[in-house]
């Protein structure tokens, strides 16, 4: 079977002896959403400049949809749309000037081009601000541009570097739909993040990076259910009340609390629960110094930290 994208042994090695990238092998098939999951300096922004063409490998081959990358980057990446990092916008141009260019660079044929525009645009639900200024958009108005300029030449593999990077909750829940909408008519999703939560809404499989390694590749159903049961380490600013101890036992999932210099609470449920208990919290007014979400997976531990304010 052709995969939609693949990585054979690939590595990247800076300065003669920083290894970014450890002989990475990666079968993406066509049709699957995938996310690339790490913390900083893991690896995951240079394995998406690679596939990219915007660095080569120090070794190593990459495929997409059969074809090799090298030597035929052009014909290669046609079928592709990237978002890496945060793009840049002209405040003073619209969104379809915007997506006239990129069309332009893609060679859209003139006859199709205000048709694939607009349907673009309905896609991403930004159509009625076609003509508008962009420098009157709120944020997660210009990521919905920016995964727009991603479509315009209709690609069958989407690579996402965080796209939901510095947006509010709202505009993180708009673009996750938004990338399963899509991953919904077909396209191949390829996503990077840090964030557990937001890969196990969006993603069938998930890929965890560590140090250039790839440490684990799992379906996120047999993810979730490994992490059904789970702990946070909690510190508190001062010491709590009996009744302050006792307000904890009435948070939604939570099944034991063992209290100490950092207390440990332990709960069943889904990823999203760890917001619900941190806000049962702070309802109960307990003065939260730090709250440490903790997984025990394939020897190591994901841990995503909140500090309250």
């Amino acid at each position: 079977m052709v995969q939609a994208l693949e990585a054979i042994e690939l590595s990247k090695t800076y300065n003669g002896d920083v290894e970014a990238l450890k002989n990475l092998n990666l079968q993406i098939k066509k049709g699957e959403s995938i996310g690339y999951l790490g913390p900083n300096g893991a690896g995951k922004t240079t394995t998406i400049q690679i596939f990219l063409n915007l660095i080569r490998p120090t070794k190593g081959e990459v495929f997409i949809f059969g074809e090799q990358m090298l030597g035929q980057e052009r014909k290669v990446l046609r079928d592709v749309g990237a978002l890496v990092e945060i793009p840049g916008f002209y405040d003073y141009l619209t969104p379809h000037e915007t997506l006239k260019h990129i069309c332009k660079v893609y060679r859209v044929p003139n006859q199709e081009l205000n048709h694939r525009i607009k349907e673009v645009l309905e896609t991403v639900r930004i159509d009625e601000v076609e003509h508008k200024k962009i420098g009157t958009f709120s944020t997660g108005m210009k990521r919905r541009l920016a995964i727009a300029q991603t479509l315009v030449h209709n690609p069958e593999l989407l690579i996402l570097d965080e796209p939901t990077l510095g947006l509010d909750p709202r505009g993180v829940r708009e673009i996750r739909d938004l990338i399963k909408d899509l991953n919904k008519e077909g396209k191949t999703v390829f996503l990077t993040s840090h964030n557990l939560n937001e890969v196990s809404e969006i993603s069938d499989r998930v890929i965890f990076l560590k140090t250039g390694e790839v440490i684990q590749d799992e379906l996120m159903s047999n993810l979730q259910e490994r992490l059904s049961s789970r702990s946070i380490d909690v510190k508190f600013l001062e010491p709590l009340s009996s009744a302050q101890e006792e307000s904890i036992f009435s948070i939604k999932c939570v099944t034991k609390v063992s209290f100490g210099k950092t207390s440990i609470i332990e709960y069943e449920g889904k990823i999203d629960d760890t917001h619900n208990i941190l806000q049962g919290l702070f309802d109960n007014e307990l003065p939260v110094y730090s709250f440490t979400v903790h997984s025990k997976l394939y020897n190591h531990v994901l841990i995503c930290t909140f500090y309250s304010t």
